[in-house]
């Protein structure tokens, strides 16, 4: 059995044929939209801050300190950056799907999920940081048959000692209680966090920066065997299949090989 991931697993179920070209026949296409851009620099501007949360205490204006470093990683990537990850800044080759926007909109959306961060949360000591990306394997059944590999954003331990698995959004529209309570991937990550934390209370907090809102829940085991069970099914359903159909849907304007392998 292979080793999947919830990225992988999210794109069979929106689109087997995406699924078909970007996991199985591996088909690169250098194609990026500007919303996961965009995600990808806020992600990195909060990492690299918690990360130099020291360096950043000793600036004159933290704040601003972050927002040109936003600006930065947007504008050079990783450029003349120590001791972090390598990536590239904005291109034009960068696709906006949405009429009416364009580039700078999206960047001047990031100012403000960094700005809105900050307000609500410097000097970014509430909790003691256990990882940044911390990359987890998830053993879904006894004998290590349904494995995931995941990346979490930011994992934490508060002062009663308490676990916190900490998920970035930047998506425009905030969904309600319901539809978090659906959601797997954050689950998925507490089954793999729970075996390294045994006994620990862990809490998955959901933050939309774009809006502010944040969902933190708490799932019983009860409800995480649910998600194992919900979750191998799809895998079995992934290994069984034999034709990949295209499913045509709004976020066909978003995928790499609308135009090109796909219409």
């Amino acid at each position: 059995m292979k080793i999947y991931s919830y990225s992988k697993l999210s794109t069979f179920e929106n689109c087997a044929f995406q699924y078909k070209l970007r996991y199985l026949e591996n088909i690169k296409v250098d194609k990026d939209t500007i919303e996961r851009f965009l995600g990808n620099i806020v992600h990195y501007t909060l990492e690299y801050t918690y990360r130099n949360r020291e360096k950043l205490l000793q600036k004159a204006n933290p704040k601003e300190a972050v927002v040109q470093l936003f600006r930065h990683f947007w504008s050079k990537g990783s450029e003349n950056t120590v001791d972090f990850k390598v990536f590239d800044g904005y291109k034009n080759s960068i696709v906006v799907v949405k009429r009416g926007r364009g580039p700078d909109d999206y960047k001047i959306m990031g100012e403000k999920c960094i700005e809105r961060y900050f307000d609500a949360y410097f000097p970014f000591d509430q909790n003691k940081l256990l990882g940044m990306e911390e990359r987890i394997q998830i053993k879904l059944d006894t004998a290590g048959n349904y494995l995931l590999n995941g990346i979490i954003d930011r994992l934490d331990e508060t002062p009663a000692g308490d676990i916190e698995i900490h998920d970035y959004k930047t998506g425009a529209n905030p969904p309600g209680q319901a539809k978090i309570e659906k959601e797997r991937q954050l689950p998925l990550y507490q089954i793999g966090i729970a075996e390294k934390y045994p006994g620990k209370k862990i809490t998955l907090i959901w933050h939309y920066l774009m809006s502010g809102i944040e969902f933190p829940l708490v799932k019983t085991e009860e409800q995480l065997q649910g998600v194992r069970s919900e979750t191998m099914d799809v895998i079995n359903e992934i290994e069984s299949t034999k034709e990949f159909i295209p499913r045509k849907s709004p976020l066909c304007s978003y995928c790499e090989y609308n135009g090109t392998y796909c219409r």
